[in-house]
This record gives C-alpha cells, sequence and structure tokens, in this order.
C-alpha cells in the first residue's frame, strides 16, 4: 500500500530526467546550428559580427524552429 503525498524518491527522479533531456535537447540544438553554418555557402556568424542584422534574423529563426522539432520530439 503506498502514502498519499509527495514521494521525494520519485520528484528527484523526474527532475534527473528532465535534466538529461534538456541537455539532450541543448547538444541537439548546438549540433544543428553548426550544421547549418557549415552547410550554407555563407558565413552566417562571420556576418552577424560584421552587423548583417538579417544574417542574425535567420540564425534566430533557425534557432527557434530547431527547437520547436527538438522539444516536439523529445516530449
Amino acid at each position: 500500500m503506498q502514502k498519499k503525498g509527495w514521494n521525494v524518491q520519485r520528484f528527484f527522479e523526474s527532475v534527473g530526467l528532465s535534466l538529461v533531456w534538456a541537455a539532450l535537447g541543448v547538444v541537439l540544438l548546438f549540433v544543428a546550428t553548426l550544421a547549418f553554418d557549415a552547410l550554407h555557402p555563407m558565413r552566417i556568424r562571420q556576418m552577424i559580427e560584421e552587423g548583417n542584422i538579417a544574417a542574425g534574423i535567420l540564425l534566430g529563426a533557425l534557432t527557434i524552429g530547431v527547437a520547436i522539432i527538438i522539444a516536439q520530439a523529445i516530449s
């Protein structure tokens, strides 16, 4: 018979799994951004450093899009 109420062990297992999935999501997002930068004919990061706002918007849109896909795949 289980007690009703707060289960500390289950809480920490859930938090641990959440942290693992979050770390996996961050790594996948980083890899996707590097892959885009490597495969794109223009050097997006260099263009951003030079002040190109459109390149920054492009990289931001890519980051948001990939983050949404990763979040749906993980959940």
